[in-house]
């Protein structure tokens, strides 16, 4: 009865396939030359440049990935400007080296600028001395100046450090402030 099933299902004895020689004719088709040994072609790294998600050549304190910029002494609270402490650090990237600016922009407050004066901001490029600015009032200051192409390597992170002459000390908790810091980064 099973055997009458089977020839059922893979046809009958009257013309059509029998079992038998379908499953003869399925290991013929089975067999075969065996593949052997194939090396692992060989791997190419597409030049795809800058991750698109990732830390790039400008940053604005406002933008919603800014802390992905900041390294140490720049204050973490969300917003259109942040408080740089004693020696703040940012990191970049850039997708080439020619005809690169550094540009930022800072504020100093009319309360730090009571108690410290003047103060010059120094700023740097990993480790080595771009610049200075002097501040002579209270108010916001541009910083725009050519980066010898040397200096930047594209792709790599660039580290830009900035350093204030005078900070205005926090009675309460010893913090020392810098400026104001709204944006930062490199442009053409």
């Amino acid at each position: 009865m099973l055997a009458a099933k089977i020839d059922h299902v893979w046809g009958r004895r009257g013309g059509r396939l029998h079992l038998p020689t379908f499953c003869s004719m399925l290991l013929l088709v089975a067999c075969g030359r065996e593949a052997g040994w194939l090396p692992i072609p060989s791997q190419h790294s597409l030049d795809l440049g800058l991750d698109p998600n990732g830390v790039g050549p400008i940053v604005k304190m406002a933008d919603p990935d800014a802390d992905d910029y900041l390294v140490r002494d720049v204050g973490l609270m969300p917003g259109i400007w942040r408080w740089a402490y004693l020696h703040p650090e940012l990191r970049f990237r850039v997708a080439h080296a020619d005809g690169v600016r550094f540009t930022a922009e800072i504020n100093i407050t009319e309360v730090t600028f009571k108690v410290t004066g003047p103060v010059v901001v120094a700023y740097s490029v990993d480790g080595r001395r771009l610049g200075s600015i002097r501040c002579d009032r209270p108010g916001t200051y541009t910083i725009d100046q050519a980066v010898p192409p040397a200096w930047l390597v594209p792709g790599n992170y660039i580290h830009v450090t900035f350093d204030a002459d005078r900070h205005w000390v926090s009675p309460e908790d010893g913090a020392q402030l810098s400026f104001l810091l709204l944006r930062a980064g490199f442009t053409e």
